[in-house]
Formats: structure tokens, sequence, C-alpha cells
């Protein structure tokens, strides 16, 4: 994503920005606060947030950080503003500052999912086919016979498909090897 889109605001990319992370970010918000309605506000509000301010972002890592920070301080605030299962808040507190390394695992491993997805999405049409099918476990083969292409075929738009994303993804790429590909 171009963090250009969101640091100068521009109205039609927003709404790519914003589904983008919307959901990753609720289903994070939701581990802290149990009420689907009170999640989908404190997202929308962090969202509001950047709209709103004169945050500049240098990129992408730096705004993923930004948006994971604030759901979780918004969604933590919320439980203590309302006074909401005040041992949960606690645990929470507690957590925060001790963030196992399962938790954060699961943090990183759904950024990097959020990101791998929106990469995919960008592959021609017949590439992206082919990495999914991969991707499920499929022989290239399997696949070649499938598509009725020839097994190089399968080959050289897996390996454009892997170049793509690897160059893309930068540093996230041994994390997504290592969950995903």
């Amino acid at each position: 994503m171009n963090i250009e889109i969101v640091n100068h605001k521009d109205r039609r990319a927003w709404k790519e920005f914003f589904d983008s992370y919307y959901g990753a970010l609720c289903n994070h918000c939701s581990r802290i606060v149990p009420e689907r309605s009170a999640v989908e506000d404190i997202v929308q509000e962090v969202f509001i947030k950047i709209w709103d301010g004169n945050v500049v972002f240098e990129n992408e890592n730096a705004l993923s950080a930004y948006l994971y920070r604030s759901v979780t301080n918004n969604a933590l605030k919320y439980l203590r503003d309302t006074h909401v299962e005040e041992e949960r808040l606690q645990q929470w507190c507690e957590a925060e500052q001790d963030m196992s390394e399962d938790e954060f695992s699961s943090v990183v491993q759904e950024e990097v999912l959020r990101k791998l997805r929106e990469l995919i999405d960008q592959l021609p049409a017949e590439r992206r086919k082919i990495l999914l099918m991969s991707m499920e476990g499929m022989k290239g083969e399997e696949i070649a016979e499938q598509l009725g292409v020839s097994i190089n075929t399968v080959k050289q738009q897996k390996y454009r498909a892997y170049k793509f994303i690897k160059e893309q993804l930068g540093d996230y790429w041994a994390v997504a090897v290592l969950f995903f590909l």
C-alpha cells in the first residue's frame, strides 16, 4: 500500500486502506473487548483519529504499529472507563506489558496474512490461481493438468509470484514463508 494515501488523506484510496486493516484490527480488539459493537466503534475511532489528525507515517510498518497500538490502548481505555470486568482489565494491562510469545506471534501472523492476501490480490489472474492452488497443496503436475498448461508454465508463474511477494514483503518475507507459504 502506498503510505502517501494515508498521509495525504486521499478519499477514494482511504476505502481500500480502511478495508485492508478493518477486519484484522476488529479481530485484535475483540481479544480485549467482548462486545462486538464496542469493538467496531473502537476501531472506527482509530481511523477517524488518523483522518482528523496530523500524524504522518514514514512507512507501512510505522502505520501498522500505530494502528495496533492505538486499538489496544483504546480498548483498554474503554474497559477502564466503563468499569467493565475490572479483573479482565488488570489481566490485560499485565499481559500488555509482558505479551507472551504466542500472543505476539498471533498479532504478527495476522498482519502478515493481511499483507499476503493484499499482495496475492495484486497478481495477474492466472498467476494468482496457480499460486493459490499450490498453497492448497496441489503439486505442479496436478495444477498443469487441471489448467491445461505445461509444467514449465506452472513453475515459471509460481516463481514470478513468489518473487513479487518476496520483493513486496521485504522483512515480512521470512515470517510469511514460515507460516503460510
